[in-house]
Order: C-alpha cells, then structure tokens, then sequence
C-alpha cells in the first residue's frame, strides 16, 4: 500500500470519511447499549463481540481526524511515526476479526436450525465460547505481527495518499491481513451452504412454521448471511492491495471501508425487539411483545 503523504487530500472526501466513521461508531454504540440494558431483549456474548468488534473498528480509523493529522499535509507532511505505526497496525486487524465476529453468530444460527430440524444438540458449550474468543485472538496476533513490522520499517510507515489513515509500505502487514480474511471468508461461505441447504430440504416444515411461535424465521439467516458478505468483500480488498498499491488508495475503497460498522447496525439494529424498545411512546402489543421474544431467542 502506496503512501504519499506530499498529495493534497480532498476536503470532501475526508468529510465523507469522517462522517461514516462517527455515525457507524454512534449507531453500534446506540445499539449495543439498547440491547444490553433493555430486559426486553436478550443477546448472546457472541452477538455482543461482534457489536463490539463493530464499535472498535471506527477508533483506529478515526486516529488521524481525532489527533489533526487528516488535513494538515502542508504544515505536517509526516504525521508522528508512533501514531502512524499504531493505527496502521490497528487497522490491518480489524477486516479478519470482524469477519470472525460474524463467523461465530453465524455458527451459532446455524446450530440452532440444526438442533431444531433434527432434535440434536449442535455447538457444545465449549465450542461456542472458543468462538467468542477467535476475533480477539486474530486481531491481538495481527496487530502485533503489524507493529513490529512498522517498528522495524519506520521509513515505510506514512499516512495514506487519501490522508483518511496512515498505513505500512510493506507486504507482510497485507499478506498476514488478506490470508486471515479469506480464512474467515471461507469458513462463512460453508458455514452459509450449510445453512441454505438445510433451509432448502426443509423447506416445507419451514414454512409452516413461519405462521407459528416458530423462533426460526427465514429473515434471520437472510439478514446475517448477507451481512457477512462483508467479510468476503474486505478478504478480496485485502487480497489485491497485495502488490497493488493503487487499489487501497482509491477513495471509493476508503469510503465503502469506512461504511462497513454503518451497515452492521443497520443490520442488527432494525430487528423488531430493538425498534420496538425505541418507540417508547407506543405500548407493545401482545403481538410485538411476542415478536420481541422471538427475536431475542434468535441470538442476533
């Protein structure tokens, strides 16, 4: 990844950046909080890993815009090597962990179609709380992996053409990134065929079950299995700014990037029970109120 911190950044589309950046950090925060202190809502610490994942993405990315490095390229042509090192080591870990953190929700919904298709028990309990920790230790290992690369290649750290972030002129850091990402996107990819092929034998059993107090309803696998398409889309981002040092610089890539929490809480955060707690001004029906309890069966 190219750096070229001489270039004059384009005022609007470091705004553009910056404002996804805060509202996908207000909108995660905003939900994980309804979630955690409504008692009408129940959430798996799995599901609250990923939110938090989710949350944590925007603070390294917004490093720059938080200290004044983004737009002071005249003044400041180098931001602090240690800040620039930090974040850049920061952001080369949180496409892979995010992509784990939705890894795990999706196992767990997964377990949970099986175990009511087949009267079987799916993920032990131990199983389950291993995936609860991979996102933290990928992005520990990542980081660490990033920082020393950085600390051995200071020359080699700069902030990026765009002045959104700083990144690291060296393949490790990517090559480490990109590999963890295609993992994670593998590992969703079966996980999903697995979870559409089950939908599609009991298909069926399925719909009969969506006019009653089924807690499987098929928007639940619709709405996750399309939001971890978002680590697919980042493994092969990460993947071609191997080698190609333009691709990471292009301002559209930095823009969809900085979206990526927005579109997490959109997903997660538009589910009836969490709507329902917002709309504080109108009593839930039994009917919402029973919707609510699904939801809160379903884990995301």
């Amino acid at each position: 990844m190219a750096a070229t911190p001489q270039a004059i950044p384009n005022p609007a589309h470091i705004t553009g950046y910056n404002i996804l950046q805060i509202s996908g950090f207000l909108a995660t925060s905003c939900i994980t909080l309804t979630a955690y202190f409504s008692r009408r809502i129940q959430r798996s610490r799995n599901w609250y890993m990923a939110m938090f994942m989710w949350m944590w993405w925007c603070i390294p990315y917004s490093l720059l815009m938080l200290s004044g490095h983004q737009l002071d390229v005249k003044t400041v042509p180098v931001p602090p090597r240690a800040l620039c090192t930090i974040q850049a080591a920061f952001i080369y870990a949180s496409p892979s962990s995010a992509g784990f953190a939705n890894l795990s929700i999706l196992a767990q919904i997964s377990s949970i179609l099986f175990e009511a298709l087949y009267d079987k028990r799916g993920l032990s309990r131990q199983v389950s709380q291993s995936l609860l920790y991979v996102p933290l230790i990928c992005y520990i290992i990542i980081f660490f992996i990033s920082l020393s690369v950085g600390i051995d290649n200071l020359s080699q750290v700069n902030r990026s053409s765009t002045a959104a972030y700083c990144n690291i002129n060296h393949i490790v850091p990517s090559a480490v990134s990109a590999v963890a990402c295609l993992i994670a996107a593998v590992l969703i990819l079966l996980l999903e065929a697995f979870t559409f092929a089950l939908l599609w034998k009991h298909r069926v059993w399925l719909k009969r079950m969506k006019s009653s107090s089924s807690p499987l309803p098929i928007s639940l696998f619709i709405r996750v299995a399309c939001f971890s398409m978002g680590p697919i889309i980042a493994s092969i981002l990460a993947g071609a700014s191997i080698g190609s040092n333009g691709l990471y610089e292009n301002p559209a890539i930095v823009l969809i990037t900085a979206g990526a929490p927005l579109l997490a809480a959109l997903t997660f955060g538009t589910q009836r029970d969490i709507i329902s707690v917002w709309m504080f001004w109108k009593r839930p029906s039994p009917d919402t109120q029973q919707g609510s309890s699904k939801e809160s069966m379903e884990i995301v």
